[in-house]
């Protein structure tokens, strides 16, 4: 069995999806797949807190990354699709020289790019190989300009029906899927190292402490300020200076303060590296999970499965949640009463969650032991490892 994996984001680079391809791809052996990736992303993320490189072959396409950024940008402005239609004939070339040099028996293709899936599923089907879609988040709906949601959602109508296997997050993106294209997909929920989160983590909440600590691990950016605004502001009429929010993020302060994430209630961290994140979270009274309620993408947010979800459920602490209720977020969290939900766009209501599970101690056990259950269930690395191996073996055998 061999393949190839298309992703713009890969290991080391930090991002959600990164980590996710890293757990999923680190015991294949070096000559059982292939990475395509553009030339020079890795430049542009935060570096030094991502994961460690993966041991198969890299290859880099051209152009550069930035390079396609701006032409993307000019395309929009222009309303050309000639220029869409180059860019994705060069993708094509390239993808298909690659994965007919390194010999892949398939070619697994992830969101996050606009050529990515069209070019790769356009080179599976002209060498006669199996092709995978890996949809981290709804393909066609992560472009915003009209020119290219178009694009995207014309290819998505060739690409999803015609592939071998669609692989999704989350229940919600089965169901669109589902409902848009009569496509089975196979939920594969971000995978989480559970060996790294302890069993004893230390504090329960049931002594007074110093400080009662609101913890936010992860990027922060429109899908996620408004709801960050009202944690401010819930923090604010609260007035309990012993509760404080500690943010770790690659975002700059500067870029917070601007978008309304201020107060001398909040301590903001440089972002650690990610063998750091189990015993930093652990140590939190509870665990924020944001999405926004007014972003410029809401069928994004609505079908989201943040990459940290598994981790926050590890980690044995409550987790606050404050998403719109339409999202796949807030449903798991109810559904299986793993998290305090507030999914009101509402201030006073978060507030109320924070007082709810700083004052009851039965609360916030309840809800960490049952966050742990869910991530022995849904998000243990081990068995998703073997779910998406067997995936590729029907695949390259079949």
């Amino acid at each position: 069995m061999k393949f190839a994996l298309v992703s713009l984001g890969l290991p080391p680079s930090q991002s959600g999806q990164s980590l996710v391809l890293y757990h999923l791809l680190k015991d294949f052996k070096p000559d059982q797949y292939c990475l395509i990736t553009q030339k020079n992303f890795h430049l542009y993320g935060s570096q030094g807190n991502g994961s460690s490189r993966l041991p198969g072959r890299y290859h880099y396409i051209n152009p550069d990354y930035q390079i396609i950024r701006g032409m993307l940008s000019f395309a929009s402005a222009a309303h050309s699709k000639g220029i869409l239609n180059i860019l994705l004939k060069m993708r094509i070339h390239q993808l298909r020289t690659i994965i007919r040099q390194e010999k892949c028996e398939a070619v697994v293709a992830c969101t996050g790019d606009l050529f990515d899936p069209p070019a790769a599923y356009q080179v599976s089907k002209s060498l006669g190989i199996p092709y995978i879609l890996y949809a981290f988040d709804h393909y066609s709906h992560q472009w915003m300009s009209p020119l290219l949601h178009d694009f995207a959602l014309k290819h998505e109508r060739q690409l999803i029906p015609g592939a071998a296997e669609v692989i999704v997050p989350n229940e919600f993106l089965h169901q669109e899927y589902r409902r848009a294209y009569g496509v089975e997909a196979t939920v594969l929920h971000n995978p989480c190292d559970l060996s790294q989160y302890r069993a004893d983590q230390g504090f329960d909440g049931t002594e007074r402490k110093r400080e009662t600590t609101i913890l936010y691990t992860g990027a922060i950016y429109e899908a996620h300020y408004d709801a960050f605004q009202n944690l401010v502001r819930a923090l604010r009429s609260l007035d309990r200076p012993e509760v404080r929010l500690h943010i770790y993020t690659p975002q700059s302060e500067s870029k917070l303060r601007v978008n309304g994430i201020s107060g001398g209630f909040i301590t903001y961290h440089k972002n650690q590296p990610i063998f750091t994140m189990p015993e930093i979270q652990q140590k939190a009274d509870m665990l924020f999970l944001p999405l926004a309620f007014n972003s410029p993408y809401p069928e994004i947010v609505k079908t989201a499965s943040p990459g940290k979800m598994g981790e926050l459920l590890a980690a044995r602490r409550p987790v606050l949640v404050h998403a719109p209720a339409d999202s796949f977020v807030s449903w798991y969290f109810k559904q299986h009463s793993c998290g305090l939900v507030v999914a009101e766009n509402d201030p006073a209501e978060l507030a109320k969650g924070i007082e709810a599970l700083i004052e009851d101690g039965d609360l916030r056990r309840n809800l960490s032991k049952a966050a742990y259950a869910r991530a022995k269930e849904d998000f243990d690395d081990i068995t998703i490892k073997r779910k998406f191996t067997n995936l590729l073996a029907a695949q390259c055998t079949g």
